[in-house]
Parts: structure tokens; sequence; C-alpha cells
């Protein structure tokens, strides 16, 4: 099964140090799904140029705090991060979470601090395009912006679908989580029908505006139902169709 799961301070930075050999975007598993999908190769190679590794982060570890400088557009090699942002009384609340071959960091581009934080979820290893190197790349590659607009462009469809589940059923929001969280594994080459969440219940209903007793109640009747199976946090989709059923009256 496939583990899964708007800011850097001081303490972030000395986990989080460049590793001094560079990465090859050509040689990277994650080639059709990252930033070099539709790019040439010798677009790939001018990437590859200015792309650095980071060492890997565990669980809990900050890969950048709200309020830090933006330093660059991050893709996830490894592992899985939660996007989060406080309220005014300090409560956590989870945006988005971030799959391998996916993009963060775009918070930060307006006024060059982010407005969120970005967290590790699991054990995670991730790749950075500087800042500094961007306008550079912009000219030299000009397929690049047209990425990351795609990029952003599917972020986007992303925030609005999950804004309308947030007036849904808590048993649509559930299925329509499950049913993405799939959908993108396959896209990225990992198992559709079973992987392991990174998320605890607790997070899973922080980011469905659920209570933790209502995810469990959920979980528990899609088991009861067959349409899935649940092992403390191994989900196996056993009836996709069936599970997808349940959000036809969103769509």
């Amino acid at each position: 099964m496939n583990n899964l799961q708007h800011c850097d301070s001081a303490g972030s930075d000395a986990k989080v140090v460049a590793l001094n050999k560079q990465v090859s975007c050509a040689n990277c598993s994650l080639d059709n799904i990252c930033l070099p999908r539709g790019l040439s190769q010798s677009e790939i190679a001018n990437i590859s140029q200015v792309i650095r590794a980071r060492k890997t982060l565990q669980r809990g570890d900050f890969i950048y705090r709200e309020g830090d400088n933006f330093r660059g557009i991050l893709a996830i090699k490894s592992g899985s991060a939660k996007l989060v942002a406080n309220d005014n009384h300090g409560n956590e609340h989870i945006l988005n979470i971030l799959l391998p071959g996916e993009l963060l960091g775009f918070d930060g581009l307006s006024g060059a601090k982010h407005g969120c934080a970005a967290i590790a979820l699991e054990t995670m290893s991730f790749c950075i395009l500087p800042a500094d190197s961007m306008e550079e790349l912009f000219q030299n590659v000009p397929s690049l912006t047209r990425e990351l607009f795609r990029h952003t462009g599917e972020k986007m469809i992303e925030d609005k679908n999950q804004l309308v589940l947030s007036k849904r059923p808590a048993e649509e929001r559930l299925a329509y989580f499950l049913i993405s969280l799939s959908e993108r594994l396959k896209r990225r080459g990992f198992s559709s029908s079973e992987f392991k969440l990174s998320l605890t219940r607790q997070e899973v209903g922080n980011h469905l505006g659920l209570a933790l007793e209502t995810v469990s109640r959920m979980l528990k009747k899609f088991q009861d139902d067959d349409l899935i199976s649940v092992q403390n946090r191994f989900i196996a989709i056993k009836n996709p169709t069936a599970l997808r059923k349940l959000l036809q009256s969103t769509d």
C-alpha cells in the first residue's frame, strides 16, 4: 500500500538544508506530473540546472511558516504535506493536502511572504525552484509559465469543489474526499484502490469541516455498506461506482 499524507523559521532552516547534488528533472520518477510535463528536453535541462533538492523532513516539520519570505515554488518528491491557516483564536484549519508531484508555495507569490503554513504529514522530501531564478527561467523556458498556470488552475478548480462540498451533507464530503484522493493517486502512478491516510481522523474532519465523531461514523457507514474497508488508517475502496453516486446531487 502507498503512504500519503500562506512560511520558514531558523529552526526549519536548520532541518531543510539544500543538498550539494542537483536534481535531474529528466530522470525524476515524477516527470509526467510535475513541472516537466509538456516541456522539451532542452527546457527540462534548463530547469534542472537551477532546481535544488532538500533534505528529508519528518511528520510535523514545517516546510515554511505563515509570514516567512517567499523563497520559491516547491514540488513534493515523496510523502505528503498539508497547508494550514490559523484563525484569531489560534485554531488550525487545514486548507489542502499535497501529494507527490504536486506544487506548493504559490501563497507567497503576491506579497513575497507566505500567507499560510506548509507542514509535513509524514516523512517527505521535495525540490525547490528558487525565487531568484524564476525570472530568468521564465525568459529561457516560456512554457514554464504555462505549466505554472496549469497548476494554479487545477488548484482553483479543487478549491471550488471543496467550497461547494462544504455546504453538502457529511457523507458527500467524505465520499468526495476519498474519490479525489484516489484519482490523484492514480494520476501519480499509485494504487487508487488501496492507500494509507497520512491524516488522522481528526485532521480529516478539520479539512472537511466535520466533527471527529462524524468522520468515524461515516467511515463505519461506508464500510457497513461495503463501499470501503477500513483498518486503522488503511483504506481500500471496494465499490468506487457506488461511492461516486453519492456525489450525483452535487455535480
